[in-house]
């Protein structure tokens, strides 16, 4: 991925799961988010999220848009610091993509309520943009996220699939104040307290 020093190309994407835990709701104006121990690397990755709303297996493309039940904004926090250990031990990314609300998200919005053409995404940390983008770029879109996930795994109601970040990554520190901007889409807002 671009956000690794990587090229954009159409390779197979890949996927890691995140627990229940980490999904955070943070559509309450105010909203915090706990800064995470074990790491002094905290990344931010503002991604759109499909919110899926029924179960599927093996899906395939000319119904994969009916099991998005809507869309979100929302930003994948990662201890980049415990990423990097465990890439050159060619481990698992559990501790540091997998940790309590390292998945903040905005309100949800039907999908029949929104519409990608012409949409953007950014990310602001304390006012200043870090990350911008057009949907339109998206390596892989929404109705291909699902047929090549659903091809290794259940989708179910209430899986949240965050598909990718734009160039532009950094690190965050408490006290921040982080907001991800989907065009169409209740901000994902927050501070790390």
């Amino acid at each position: 991925a671009i956000e690794m020093g990587g090229a954009p190309e159409r390779e197979p994407p890949f996927f890691f799961h995140k627990p229940s835990d980490a999904a955070v709701d943070v559509s309450a104006a105010g909203a915090e988010v706990p800064f995470p121990t074990q790491t002094g690397q905290l990344a931010y990755e503002a991604e759109l999220v499909l919110a899926v709303g029924k179960e599927g297996l093996n899906v395939q493309e000319g119904d994969a848009a009916s099991f998005v039940w809507g869309y979100g904004a929302g930003c994948d926090l990662t201890r980049r610091d415990l990423q990097a250990i465990a890439k050159s031990m060619r481990r698992p990314w559990c501790t540091s993509k997998g940790f309590d609300s390292s998945a903040p998200v905005g309100a949800l919005v039907p999908a029949e309520r929104f519409d990608m053409t012409g949409k953007s995404i950014a990310m602001k940390v304390n006012g200043e943009q870090k990350q911008q983008s057009e949907l339109a770029k998206m390596i892989w879109n929404p109705s291909e996220v699902i047929v090549h996930l659903s091809s290794f795994y259940r989708l179910m109601p209430g899986d949240l699939i965050f598909t990718g970040t734009p160039a532009g990554v950094g690190t965050l520190r408490p006290g921040d104040l982080c907001e991800v901007v989907v065009d169409g889409l209740p901000p994902c807002a927050f501070r790390l307290r």
